[in-house]
């Protein structure tokens, strides 16, 4: 074997090398960002489901009855105020993470879309909220969720 077939041999032995630790560090890279995606959307659920959180969403519920979510939230006091800001904080990151593919988008739907039905009503189903100078750019983004999440029906029941 001459010197330009031994290099030939060496530059494919490297090339091959180098294809082989890309293509095992491309597949690490996405069943990492796979397992992230995960455990964000699994995070997202159990804070959704926290006893504080549930709390929290009851007095937001309670101070909007009848009012569009800006109106509700300039008439609420106190912790009422607080729970409604907790409530659309909580929808706006959601939103912003499906945005940016920090979730799984299927597993954050089969948590989460029969929410999005209720929550799109007292949130986002009045114009006047979506075009609220204060609020109207998160509402809108919740509102993108929503309609993200109710996309599809789910099958089954949850009783």
């Amino acid at each position: 074997m001459d010197d330009s077939q031994l290099l030939s041999q060496l530059l494919l032995a490297l090339a091959g090398a180098l294809m082989g630790a890309f293509a095992g560090g491309a597949v690490y890279w996405t069943a990492a960002g796979r397992n992230q995606r995960l455990r964000t959307t699994l995070d997202l659920y159990a804070e959704f489901h926290s006893p504080k959180f549930n709390h929290v969403r009851i007095a937001a519920h309670a101070a909007m009855q009848g009012k569009a979510m800006p109106a509700a939230y300039a008439a609420a006091d106190g912790e009422a105020r607080e729970a409604i800001s907790s409530v659309v904080h909580f929808w706006e990151k959601v939103a912003q993470l499906l945005h940016i593919r920090a979730v799984n988008e299927r597993l954050l739907r089969r948590f989460f879309a029969q929410y999005a039905r209720w929550w799109g009503e007292l949130l986002c189903d009045r114009r006047e909220a979506l075009a609220d100078a204060e609020w109207g750019a998160t509402l809108c983004d919740i509102d993108w969720l929503f309609q993200r999440l109710k996309r599809e029906r789910r099958a089954g029941s949850r009783r």
